[in-house]
């Protein structure tokens, strides 16, 4: 669909908190109301994740992520697409998409150094408020390895396909592209392969374009043809990521989960400021954004919804 743009709203996460903004969704109702509106500005994919509703705190409790999961497929068109980054096993990540269902879940291809302490920097957030915060951003921070095990990301490939439901690949780093490919040789999994760039953490590559454009060749010369690909980054770049990544011929993310500041002290509102942002963007080129129909058709899933 020449001039059909992708876009994924990633709407809540892991790596930013509520100290840093406001605006970023918490409970349930808060994350249902703003993927809606997100929706409705222009992105027909949802990235999600879950938070205690108390506190903020990342959880993987499918209690916690039906609340807003199951109105979201009852209520909305759009593609439910469930991280599953939490849990220090394969069957831990993946219980509640098990449970739930979503038409994809995230696989993250590759073990890296996130560097917790430089988003609270990035962000300008000297002070937080919560106790989990400050372990999760302060000194501590250091010390973690995000890790993804050959094996665990091949338990996690090998139930998703099991279950019939689509992986997204998320790829920090040039070295995760051959990650994926030495599993995806490995076992069959239906096409198109959907990679995610995921740019602009400390311990993987930078947003710069040269870097943008380096990994849209070096998959495209690994994969072949049958593949889709998106773009974004972290940090206020995430726009500038995000439009390099359409001007290249890729689809694109953008959401409150990688940054929540339009520019150094000047937050968005919501995700959805963000998604008319960059429909704004993708508009001055005569690009426009897929509908959750066409993003289904370009993605090779079912025309509706399960």
């Amino acid at each position: 669909m020449s001039g059909k743009v992708i876009i994924t709203c990633a709407v809540t996460g892991s790596a930013l908190s509520p100290s840093m903004s406001k605006a970023l969704p918490l409970t349930p109702e808060q994350i249902l109301q703003q993927s809606l509106d997100a929706v409705s500005a222009g992105a027909s994919i949802l990235h999600l994740h879950a938070r205690v509703p108390e506190d903020g705190r990342p959880t993987n409790d499918p209690a916690i992520w039906s609340q807003f999961v199951k109105p979201l497929q009852q209520r909305s068109k759009a593609i439910i697409n469930m991280s599953a980054s939490l849990g220090s096993t394969a069957e831990q990540r993946l219980e509640a998409v098990l449970a739930l269902r979503p038409e994809i879940a995230t696989v993250i291809v590759g073990s890296m150094n996130y560097g917790l302490f430089r988003k609270a920097q990035n962000q300008g957030i000297s002070h937080f408020e919560l106790d989990w915060e400050k372990e999760a951003f302060g000194p501590r921070s250091y010390e973690i390895v995000t890790q993804n095990s050959f094996a665990t990301i091949a338990r996690m490939m090998d139930s998703l396909t099991e279950h019939d439901i689509a992986m997204e690949f998320e790829c920090y780093d040039v070295g995760h592209l051959y990650v994926l490919e030495h599993h995806l040789s490995k076992r069959t999994v239906k096409k198109p392969v959907i990679l995610q760039f995921l740019t602009g953490i400390l311990g993987g590559i930078s947003s710069e374009i040269d870097h943008l454009l380096h990994l849209k060749r070096t998959s495209e010369r690994i994969f072949g043809k049958d593949l889709v690909l998106f773009t974004h980054g972290t940090g206020t770049g995430n726009i500038k990521a995000a439009a390099f990544g359409a001007m290249m011929g890729t689809h694109l993310r953008v959401g409150q989960k990688d940054n929540l500041f339009e520019r150094p002290g000047v937050p968005f509102a919501s995700n959805a400021a963000q998604v008319e942002k960059i429909v704004r963007v993708l508009r001055e080129f005569d690009l426009e954004p897929a509908t959750p129909e066409e993003a289904r058709a370009i993605l090779g899933l079912p025309a509706q919804a399960r």
